[in-house]
């Protein structure tokens, strides 16, 4: 619901691969089906510079208005020219993964959360963001969740206490116990999954406490409240439905899976700050990132022991700040990169519907990367897809929850749908052991 299940791909390369002909292609557009981030797009620009300059339009469909608000923020963050590259990478881990913020990356949330409202309501234009295929009434939900979010973060919210119920009724009379069901996930699970970096410690600290990414030099303390379900504007104020997120697996498969890392003394906590930090120095450099730029912002005499903060008190992030104090300057109102070649458009799934009866979409999709709870639509997309083109759909690997059997079913009900649609399998698949499954329309 706030991450994904998969790393971040850089989709210009998947096509190129598996498509000679797409090599001749001017314009590229990239359809990306509940990616519940925005990694995939980051991950691609990225390494545009790897490939031919082309113009780049991303659609991206995603389920709820708040999974759309964090994707813009994360992007936000990402195409920020006046941040440091550190600062940048922590900000976006702490957004993505982290039930508690540094009061810092909540500063930042408000300040940027101003500044993207005045995108929402068109007060002025974002020359890299395209919010024409939302209706009025969701754009007015999308600006609620940006002013929600300031309110939130000043005010406060208690964030550990809504994920304490979740874990509550998950875990029901064996939360006593937690910490053996910790061990079990983990040892028993995950350490089949091929995750060398992720170490014990880290995962039970986010299964306790909602916290993926820690430093020593932090002190995460004010809640983060873009991890707060169907925000919905009431009156002068909001309600919110808590945290509904996942509280098994966590958000360690995205950027913290990288298997060219081999430093196994890197925490996944290292190696998602590494893989963020060169993503961000790429987007704005438009060239390879170099190990000394990486090595410039690592203290490596920490990499030796397993950082984790301890929590402190809920009350201790309740001190109220003024929202007046922390709007963003004007020389803040346009801080980001230029992307000449690039448009990033944001849809909810009625664009879907759009997609079967619009001529405009009929064979248009270069590139379709489909999430592993948004299959069921893949046959009502296959119109919009041209021929030739990569189907890739992420697999269930990474879902503690799910046996054998459930990959297996999976997988066959992929299989399945494939046939019906007439696409052809471009590798061998198990949900089990595989990340992604790779398919061409003929």
């Amino acid at each position: 619901m706030f991450w994904g299940n998969s790393p971040p791909l850089d989709l210009q390369n998947e096509i190129y691969k598996n498509n000679e002909e797409s090599n001749e292609l001017n314009t590229l557009d990239i359809l990306i089906v509940g990616g519940t981030d925005a990694r995939h797009i980051i991950k691609t620009l990225s390494e545009c510079y790897c490939h031919q300059e082309i113009i780049i339009n991303f659609h991206s469909i995603e389920a709820t208005p708040e999974a759309i608000a964090r994707s813009i923020l994360q992007l936000d963050i990402a195409l920020d020219k006046n941040l440091g590259l550190l600062e940048a990478s922590r900000y976006f881990l702490e957004i993505l993964g982290n039930t508690l913020l540094t009061p810092a990356t909540g500063k930042h949330i408000v300040r940027a959360s101003q500044r993207l409202i005045k995108i929402v309501t068109q007060t002025f234009t974002c020359s890299w963001l395209n919010l024409e295929g939302l209706k009025y009434k969701d754009r007015d939900l999308i600006e609620g969740i940006f002013k929600f979010w300031s309110r939130a973060l000043c005010d406060g919210v208690p964030i550990l206490d809504y994920w304490d119920r979740r874990i509550r009724k998950n875990l029901k009379t064996r939360y006593d116990y937690r910490d053996g069901v910790f061990d079990w996930d983990y040892n028993m699970i995950l350490k089949d999954k091929n995750l060398p970096n992720l170490t014990i410690q880290e995962y039970k600290f986010w299964r306790n406490n909602g916290v993926a990414f820690t430093w020593i030099e932090t002190d995460p303390s004010r809640s983060n409240p873009t991890l707060l379900n169907h925000i919905i504007p009431v009156g002068g104020g909001f309600i919110h439905y808590a945290y509904q997120g996942d509280i098994t697996n966590g958000p360690f498969f995205t950027w913290a899976l990288d298997e060219s890392e081999k430093n196994k003394k890197l925490r996944a906590t290292d190696v998602a700050e590494k893989q963020i930090m060169k993503s961000i120095y790429q987007i704005r450099s438009n060239e390879i990132c170099p190990d000394n730029v990486i090595a410039a912002h690592r203290d490596s005499s920490i990499l030796d022991g397993t950082l984790v903060t301890q929590i402190l008190d809920s009350d201790a992030e309740q001190e109220p700040w003024k929202l007046e104090e922390l709007l963003v300057k004007k020389n803040d109102i346009n801080p980001w990169i230029d992307l000449k070649n690039s448009m990033i458009s944001f849809y909810l799934p009625s664009f879907i519907e759009r997609c079967k009866t619009k001529e405009q979409y009929k064979n248009k999709f270069n590139v379709v990367f489909i999430a592993n709870n948004m299959t069921n639509q893949l046959p009502n997309l296959i119109d919009s897809i041209k021929k030739g083109s990569l189907i890739l759909i992420e697999s269930r690997k990474f879902m503690t929850e799910l046996r054998k059997e459930d990959h297996i079913k999976f997988s066959e009900d992929i299989q399945k749908i494939a046939d019906d649609i007439g696409l052809k399998k471009v590798t061998s698949f198990d949900s089990h052991s595989d990340i992604f499954a790779r398919f061409i329309k003929e």
